[in-house]
């Protein structure tokens, strides 16, 4: 009885898919409809191998009569216990023992040991291609694989750790549409790996599959395997380039052409405003009442080394006397605050710009902008939970992604983080904590933004009520106590194939600044102390071109005098003339200045050498 109705649900629903069918309307007792014969053509059509779900007993295969002809009929003795005889079209009755099957059965169980032990298995595993779960794997030249050792992948090596544990064999078998198992509301049908499940063309499910209560509803689960939430994937900006002088950076051109411009001006209107002020005309001798003249301060060179300091924040020992300067020096002043304060905010800000965080550091940020589009993998289980949860950021989240144009949805996870790697900042990928770390460690500029989110749990998926499910729910967790799980984690999640830290500046510390970026103060620091060595050469040769033209003095003399002196760095006070007249000492009547010690001196240098030679 169980047959004949899954002979006929199969045959209507293949008439139904068809678009040949229509209810009947006639009497039992009159009428005629003419889509029943349709219905026993298709009885006629299905075999054992295209009906879901399959006999319990033998084949139903219809003939060309629509009746049912290839079955067996077992004769059974019940004073032997046993079958003795069998029926058939083809071999009509004939005895048990006489079948090979029945032989050999009969041989095992008269002239050999009983063996109990448990025999392997096969299952079909059915699962995507999805890493880093499941791959093809790349043949070397020269080589060629076949089964199982074409594919490699975190499932690969957790079915050969759980085939080994639980004494099985299994081939893979990847699924046409590369699916995990949605459910079309339009259809009433699955899809992808919970298809194969329940239409027995796999016994094993295995990716990463996500336990749902839907999915529950048609297939059983193993005890999960692994562990995880939802997080967002989002584009890491790459560090903005280092300048030698980004210092320069917090102003323009512009306004550093105008500063030194304001300090020739305002320096300039110092001179001229000082020769104004009557206070600022002071004795050149200290606390001379009595003075002749009057001398004022304020020449250029004191000005702009008033308004330096002003803007560099150290002061300057030169202060103005009258009120107007007083006024006049007041306002610099302010102007100088504002400017080097706004200036050390700018700095601030252009060196804190490079480690400021993403404007979105969580769904709800996500979810509450309008700039950044955001997507997921269109039918996974991420997409269920969006489309089905009633809480407020999850609707709004979904809503935003049906309408998105481009489609905010992906075919493959891969294709995701391709399309957040091209965007540069313009797109955000929603997936699992897992795939997300394995991006992660092979593309440097990517990054997570903000905590994981719904828990969920990757499991084995197999048909509803099949009886292996606790043997493997038990390797599992055998698998688990042993450090497999983690192992085989560590090896596809963890490794990480991209060297992201192969540049030392990215490794350095942020909060650190290489030579790279404070190079320039350097450089200025330098310039500043050449630029001072070359002005003092230059009062060096001017002082001693003003010797030579007032004391009519020949310029070599006076120049050997002066670097002779300059080369002795322990004197501190210096005579006012560094050469001397001496007779017959040159040909021009002049000596250098280590010619003219006092003859004290040589007389005492003479006494000493005389004192040694009394002595010896």
């Amino acid at each position: 009885l169980y047959d004949a109705v899954v002979l006929f649900f199969n045959a209507i629903r293949n008439q139904i898919r068809s678009s040949r069918y229509q209810e009947p309307r006639v009497r039992c007792e009159r009428g005629f409809w003419r889509f029943g014969v349709e219905i026993l053509d298709q009885m006629k059509l299905l075999t054992a191998r295209n009906v879901t779900p399959p006999y319990k007993t033998q084949k139903m295969q219809l003939n060309a009569n629509r009746r049912r002809d290839e079955f067996n009929l077992e004769v059974y003795n019940p004073m032997l216990e046993r079958i003795t005889h069998l029926w058939n079209k083809n071999q009509s009755l004939v005895e048990y023992e006489k079948l090979v099957e029945a032989k050999a059965i009969k041989e095992q169980k008269y002239n050999e040991e009983d063996d109990f032990t448990p025999k392997r298995v096969k299952y079909t595993v059915s699962t995507r291609v999805g890493e880093p779960y499941f791959m093809w794997r790349q043949e070397p030249d020269g080589v060629h694989y076949e089964g199982n050792e074409r594919f490699e992948g975190y499932a690969v090596d957790l079915i050969y750790a759980l085939a080994e544990e639980c004494n099985f064999d299994f081939v893979f078998q990847p699924v046409p549409d590369n699916n995990y198992g949605s459910y079309d509301k339009t259809t009433d049908e699955w899809n992808g790996i919970i298809r194969q499940l329940m239409d027995n063309n796999a016994q094993i499910g295995i990716c990463d599959l996500t336990i749902t209560q839907a999915r529950r509803s048609v297939v059983d689960f193993t005890v999960p395997f692994m562990q995880l939430g939802v997080s967002i994937l989002f584009y890491k900006e790459p560090p903005p380039p280092k300048k030698l002088f980004g210092f320069f950076a917090p102003f323009s051109l512009t306004v550093w052409i105008c500063l030194l411009v304001a300090l020739m001006v305002t320096a300039l209107a110092l001179v001229v405003l000082g020769r104004f002020s009557q206070p600022d005309w002071i004795s050149p001798i200290a606390h001379d009442p009595n003075s002749s003249e009057l001398e004022n301060i304020w020449n250029l060179s004191n000005s702009l080394w008033l308004n330096v300091g002003s803007i560099l924040n150290q002061g300057c020992d030169l202060l103005p006397r009258g009120p107007a300067m007083r006024m006049f020096t007041a306002f610099w002043w302010i102007f100088s605050l504002l400017l080097s304060q706004t200036y050390i905010a700018k700095l601030a800000a252009f060196i804190t710009a490079s480690k400021m965080e993403s404007p979105v550091s969580s769904l709800h940020d996500l979810v509450g902008q309008n700039k950044i589009q955001f997507g997921m993998l269109k039918g996974g289980s991420t997409s269920f939970l969006f489309s089905d949860s009633n809480e407020s950021d999850y609707r709004v989240a979904w809503n935003k992604m049906v309408a998105m144009k481009p489609d905010a949805f992906t075919a493959s996870n891969k294709e995701g983080v391709e399309r957040v790697k091209r965007s540069a900042g313009r797109y955000a990928y929603l997936l699992e904590t897992t795939a997300l770390q394995y991006y992660l460690n092979r593309n440097c500029e990517l990054k997570q933004i903000g905590e994981p989110f719904n828990e969920k749990h990757y499991a084995i998926a197999v048909p509803l009520n099949a009886p292996f499910r606790s043997n493997l729910s038990v390797g599992i967790l055998k698998l688990s106590e042993k450090g497999m799980l983690y192992k085989i984690k560590s090896k596809w999640f963890t490794t990480n194939e991209t060297n992201c830290n192969a540049d030392p500046n990215a490794a350095a510390d942020v909060s650190q600044y290489t030579m790279e970026s404070v190079g320039g103060l350097f450089i200025v620091l330098v310039g500043g102390v050449l630029v001072s060595m070359l002005i003092g050469i230059l009062e060096f040769l001017w002082n001693v071109e003003q010797i030579i033209v007032r004391e009519n003095v020949p310029p070599m003399v006076v120049l050997k005098a002066e670097l002779k002196f300059f080369l002795r760095f322990w004197q501190t006070r210096k005579p006012l003339r560094t050469y001397a007249e001496s007779r017959g000492s040159t040909s021009t009547g002049y000596s250098s200045f280590d010619q003219t010690a006092s003859t004290s001196t040589v007389k005492k240098k003479k006494k000493k050498k005389k004192s040694k030679k009394s002595i010896d």
